[in-house]
């Protein structure tokens, strides 16, 4: 029900004042506004922690030779999207790493080429499931950034529709009588963009800084595809390899 003309009400009471369809759109922002705000934290805090491991464990891939020696000291201190992929390449590649100076194992005479391709295929599958993980609830911040301005437009368009059907009631229709009513119904507006902003603003930034981290691991996947290749070239010519 709108406000008395001639009053002067604050953004509280203006909501208190509101009618029932505008009050479930004012509850249904609120609730998103909740859940955006709390995604929002979340994803930074992960962000963050997932690029510093990434940081940490290319010193420690810099230093270090030994393929398996890096695998064991990262997953003593490290559980970061770089290392998961490492770690799924390595196990695929462990079988034809593992005898070092004993010579190459069957297996690799003649089929570097596919075993090059092999890993590839596993440093790709690899790299687009930490992307997945990554990008975990950012579909839910798009959904709010899209939609919210929308519900609100809804909860303004209805109370302005509510608001002249109470001035058809009184038979009054000065701008008086039909401010405190529309309002009411702008409160809905600016609510549903006070939502929007923050969700597509952190969505914008998290989704930059995941397409950077998927191209550090594509950058990664490559040197470590050719570090491979070298090992394995190494083996089948009889070479001591770490």
């Amino acid at each position: 029900m709108p406000l008395s003309a001639g009053s002067h009400a604050s953004i509280f009471e203006l909501v208190l004042s509101a009618g029932i369809v505008a009050k479930f759109v004012l509850a249904v922002l609120l609730l998103s506004s909740i859940l955006t705000w709390a995604i929002i934290l979340y994803k930074w805090m992960t962000l963050r922690k997932a690029e510093a491991e990434n940081k940490r464990f290319l010193v420690l891939f810099s230093k270090i030779d030994d393929l398996m020696e890096i695998q064991q000291k990262a997953l003593q201190r490290n559980e970061g999207p770089m290392v998961m992929v490492y770690q799924a390449a390595i196990d695929k590649m462990h079988p034809y790493l593992e005898k070092g100076g004993e010579g190459a194992p069957p297996a690799i005479d003649g089929n570097r080429p596919m075993l090059l391709a092999s890993l590839q295929r596993t440093l790709q599958s690899g790299v687009q499931d930490e992307m997945a993980h990554q990008e975990r609830y950012l579909h839910f911040l798009a959904t709010v950034g899209n939609t919210a301005p929308f519900v609100g437009l809804f909860g303004t368009v209805w109370g302005i529709i509510d608001s002249f059907q109470e001035i058809g009631r009184q038979g009054n229709a000065n701008i008086a009588s039909v401010a405190p009513g529309v309002s009411e119904a702008l409160i809905a507006t600016a609510a549903g963009l006070f939502v929007a902003i923050p969700a597509v603003v952190a969505y914008n930034i998290f989704v930059n800084k995941i397409r950077k981290m998927e191209v550090q691991l594509e950058v990664f996947g490559a040197e470590l595809t050719s570090m491979v290749e070298e090992k394995l070239f190494n083996l089948q010519s009889g070479r001591k390899v770490r």
